[in-house]
């Protein structure tokens, strides 16, 4: 960027970042933007893990520093998850930021407006026989049900019953998935089979698009489904994966943690507190 750029001249407040590993020039990028792009997956990046999805909650203060940044000049925020858009919405309180859900069928604008995607006659032909598989192997009721998808989740399972289940279902599912336009996808804690069409890179890109020229864009999240959104963000910003360095990923950044995320976050805020609303700037859903 120019050397006579005007935010080059404000007064530094990297000083008082979070380092991000790998990422040593994060903060100049994101203050010398005209505009940035923060999206975040959910599950292990905003909110611990825990063996009930439903009780998995953002650690203290994260919803009130989400939106705090929300509400920065020449900023959209955007949640992008695998959950059901709905189910996010509401753990984060009902933040106003544009949700995605389902990893890209489902989109929940701050207006309340929900936009869904419906997946192919024979994705959902194949789901249901996946539904059908599991219920053989006697693993129904650790299914979740979504609109593009289904997952088996493992974590209230002991470690080999959890690894047992995995390997059963991922076999069954993986032959389903070749001849229904469906992928058989592991994460952190279960197998998910989902159709093909759509995912959080997808999801991501389309926000870049419908963004000012120039936008800076980050993306944060922690497992496989995120390598989608890690790759489609190559060369138009940075991803940040979650979680302990050594495994083969995308993302050129790396926290430890969720602890560490919402440390993240509050550099970004004090990164960006002092950039000033530029004339005309209007503000991106």
């Amino acid at each position: 960027m120019a050397e006579d750029n005007p935010r080059r001249k404000e007064p530094s407040v990297t000083v008082d970042a979070e380092a991000v590993e790998g990422l040593p020039r994060l903060w100049a990028d994101v203050l010398e933007a005209p505009h940035r792009l923060l999206a975040l997956d959910y599950d292990g990046t905003l909110a611990p893990f825990h063996v009930d999805p439903r009780k998995a909650v953002p650690l203290p203060g994260v919803p009130e520093i989400l939106d705090a940044v929300r509400r920065l000049p020449a900023t959209t925020l955007v949640v992008i998850s695998g959950r059901p858009v709905k189910e996010v919405a509401a753990l984060l309180g009902g933040l106003a930021v544009t949700f995605v859900g389902s990893h890209g069928f489902e989109r929940l604008n701050p207006d309340g407006r929900l936009i869904l995607r419906q997946p192919s006659p024979a994705q959902r032909l194949g789901l249901e026989e996946a539904e059908a598989a599991a219920a053989r192997l006697d693993l129904e009721q650790r299914l979740e049900r979504k609109i593009a998808s289904l997952a088996l989740h493992t974590r209230p399972l002991d470690p080999e019953a959890a690894r047992r289940a995995e390997e059963r279902i991922f076999a069954v599912w993986s032959r389903i998935a070749e001849s229904h336009d469906l992928e058989c996808r592991r994460f952190n804690g279960g197998v998910e089979i989902r159709s093909i069409g759509r995912h959080k890179g997808d999801a991501l890109l389309e926000f870049l698009d419908e963004s000012p020229e120039g936008t800076f864009a980050v993306y944060v999240g922690d497992d496989d489904t995120d390598e989608d959104a890690f790759r489609a963000i190559e060369g138009r910003g940075a991803g940040i994966r979650v979680g302990p360095r050594g495994e083969e990923t995308a993302a050129r950044g790396f926290l430890p943690d969720c602890s560490a995320v919402k440390a993240f976050l509050e550099s970004w805020l004090r990164v960006l507190e002092h950039v000033r609303p530029q004339p005309g700037e209007r503000k991106i859903p």
